[in-house]
């Protein structure tokens, strides 16, 4: 492959940096090639650290990527209808695939630069035999970035050779042994000096942080061979569980995000979109816990609506067709209990008094739009502030006759609740792995059978406790995990309740005759839901819900893995009233798919490869289709996927 045979280091790390901490040294001497600054000046931590970095994307790439993309298909956001509709952009793709080789080529260069050092001191010798391991964990973590994201990935990248590409389960089998090798490796007595220690965006160079993340990364990796190969799930899941993991918040691997437009930047910054929250994500937080919103926020109870209220219906104004048990309908209020974690995550319109407030319009626009007639004029006005509303997932996706009328969800930055600010104004830490995710993965693990040395209940409070912990929330926890209350979806927080919900009589009002009015509420059909268990409240499912409201809004794409993987927690089939022309999902999606029940290629699967890896490597290109499967488009399901 054309892309993969060259050896330019765009490195750079002296150019732009405000507020970094990167050590740069004599670097700028290397901008045209090693060999021409001298073999003893390349030190294998610069070419890491500016992989490290720039792998946090720059705002191009970011919304791009994981805004339109796997934060989509995530359904973290709503209004975002492309991938989670099957909808892709090739300019957004190669975007994504330039930057990802380059940063895979930079941690490859570290581990070249490593064995190369010419007359290290001893310390350096050392040291720089530690930053091999860490690179090639750093490595395996951005090889699977590329291969959950596209599929194949040509293992011998960067070596000098014109690389084949692999099929994924040779590259996973890859990622596993360079993971346990890596891991094994690293003298956990070297300590980094202080200027190298300052390069290191994440963990300074901490040699036991990279060894608990090695070990956790493998598990994460262990993990998604779960139904694909179960066995060798279970013999490396088993295997990296007796080390070290990441259990603490103190053992995160997280980035500071800086403003301006560079790597730096948070990977939500992008003022224009809406990062409204999804139908997925409502019905998911809606009354799980039991915690009433008043015990957080005591002033907002003139705007609390019971729990068994729906809202105002307008069935003229939202689509019918998708399974969401909550479609069609507007909260004039807010939810009397949401989990602790929304109101951390997300943020109410208008509300000012919130820390983590973002104005995107809401402040002079909540009130200021209607559900139309025919003609366009105002049919019932509306006003938005402290209200809890999505944004149907799909809704975007085509023209709708009904949703052209709807002006309080069609301006959702006016109405809608939205991503918090502390996510979208790079103040915050960029996360990678949190110790919650070690934990859920050792509560699935054991529910499976698999020896852990702890027991899946155990695993999963102690992932929701660390969870917690991470949003200042820890106060609520002990009856938050007592809860036997159900979302919208069906599942409840108690790990040991497991009973199936029963269908509920609820209270709302016809959005257009205001006459208040009851309706059978009903759950879900288990029998119709991706989920192989068929149960909305089973300990898996608990277990997954948790991980995916934890890893929101940073760990997108391990949230989309997830529900590739196992079909959980639930996601609603995207709503509209016509077909989604120009999608890869339009053979599959009809206005009847949601009476038939859901199937997963109703849900996106993959990223396309760029046309750019076709034009330059036609060969390696059909040989990436070929060890693919199928075709390339979204639809078609990676090797480890329940899809496949």
């Amino acid at each position: 492959m054309k892309n993969y045979n060259k050896l330019f280091i765009g490195f750079g790390l002296c150019a732009g940096l405000m507020g970094s901490t990167t050590s740069c040294s004599d670097f700028d001497d290397i901008n045209t090639s090693p060999s021409a600054a001298g073999a003893e000046y390349v030190k294998p931590h610069y070419a890491l650290d500016q992989s490290i970095i720039d792998a946090q994307q720059n705002p191009d790439v970011a919304e791009r990527t994981v805004v339109y993309n796997w934060a989509s298909a995530a359904r973290i956001c709503g209004e975002m209808s492309f991938l989670n509709i099957g909808r892709y952009n090739d300019g957004y793709n190669a975007a994504y695939f330039n930057q990802v080789t380059s940063w895979l080529k930079n941690a490859t260069l570290a581990i070249k630069f490593a064995d190369e050092a010419v007359n290290p001191s001893e310390h350096e010798a050392a040291f720089f035999a530690n930053v091999k391991q860490f690179a090639r964990v750093w490595r395996a973590c951005l090889i699977a970035e590329y291969t959950d994201t596209f599929g194949p990935y040509p293992i011998e990248a960067f070596n000098g050779v014109n690389p084949q590409f692999n099929g994924v389960e040779e590259v996973y089998d890859f990622i596993l042994k360079e993971l346990k090798e890596a891991s094994a490796a690293i003298d956990t007595s070297v300590e980094p000096t202080e200027q190298e220690g300052k390069s290191d965006p994440a963990f300074n160079y901490n040699a036991t942080k990279w060894q608990k993340y090695a070990n956790s990364l493998r598990m994460r990796y262990a993990m998604r061979l779960s139904e694909s190969n179960p066995s060798k799930a279970k013999s490396e899941f088993e295997d990296a569980a007796k080390s070290t993991a990441i259990t603490s918040l103190d053992d995160m691997f997280k980035v500071k995000e800086y403003g301006g437009w560079s790597a730096w930047d948070g990977i939500y910054t992008r003022s224009w979109d809406d990062q409204a929250l999804s139908s997925t994500m409502s019905n998911i937080l809606v009354g799980l816990g039991g915690i009433a919103v008043t015990e957080q926020r005591a002033d907002l109870a003139p705007y609390i609506k019971g729990m068994n209220y729906m809202g105002m219906k307008f069935d003229q104004h939202y689509a019918e067709f998708t399974d969401n048990p909550t479609k069609q309908f507007w909260m004039d209020g807010i939810p009397e209990n949401l989990d602790p974690r929304a109101l951390k995550i997300f943020c109410l319109p208008n509300d000012q008094t919130a820390a983590n407030f973002i104005d995107k319009g809401s402040v002079k626009g909540h009130d200021t739009h209607a559900m139309a007639d025919k003609e366009g004029a105002d049919l019932v006005k509306l006003d938005a502030q402290f209200t809890w509303n999505y944004y149907p997932v799909g809704q975007r996706g085509a023209w709708s006759d009904k949703f052209s009328k709807n002006k309080v969800a069609g301006n959702i930055w006016d109405t809608g609740v939205l991503l918090g600010k502390n996510y979208c104004d790079s103040s915050n830490e960029r996360v990678w792995f949190a110790p919650w995710e070690t934990y859920f993965l050792l509560a699935e693990a054991a529910l499976y059978g698999w020896s852990v040395g702890t027991t899946a209940e155990v695993a999963y409070e102690n992932g929701v406790k660390a969870s917690f912990e991470y949003f200042g929330i820890s106060q609520y926890v002990d009856s938050y995990l007592n809860s036997t209350a159900y979302n919208r979806v069906g599942t409840s927080v108690k790990f040991s309740h497991t009973d199936e919900p029963t269908n509920m009589t609820v209270n709302y009002v016809d959005g257009y005759t205001k006459e208040a009015k009851t309706m059978t509420y009903q759950y879900p059909d288990a029998s119709k839901i991706l989920y192989k268990g068929k149960k909305l409240n089973d300990q898996l499912t608990k277990v997954i819900t948790q991980k995916y409201i934890a890893q929101t809004p940073y760990l997108a794409l391990e949230m989309w893995s997830d529900h590739r993987r196992l079909g959980l927690p639930f996601f609603d089939i995207p709503a509209n009233e016509t077909t989604f022309t120009g999608s890869d999902m339009e053979p599959y999606w009809s206005t009847a798919s949601y009476t038939k029940g859901q199937s997963w290629n109703l849900y996106p699967q993959r990223m396309r490869y760029p046309t750019s890896l076709k034009n330059a490597d036609p060969a390696g290109y059909n040989q990436a289709l070929q060890l693919l499967g199928g075709e390339d488009n979204i639809m078609t399901p990676l090797w480890w996927s329940k899809g496949k």
